[in-house]
């Protein structure tokens, strides 16, 4: 599983880097109250480029 985000401008999904102490609903969780990582303005994707964190427009879990 892994967390998966849309961003303003872009085309497709992007996943996001996961540490593997935590499940999907608590990243998501951490995402969504801007914890942890996400409490910067610019975020990592996995692809390694980051974004700001308010062009983020959806995130979803994705199953594997």
């Amino acid at each position: 599983m892994a967390l998966v985000v849309r961003v303003t401008h872009r085309d497709g999904e992007h996943e996001l880097p996961m540490p593997s102490d935590q499940t999907e609903h608590e990243e998501l969780t951490r995402f969504l109250n801007r914890q942890g990582p996400y409490a910067q303005i610019w975020i990592q994707l996995g692809s390694g480029e980051y974004v700001r964190y308010e062009h983020v427009v959806s995130i979803r879990i994705e199953s594997s």
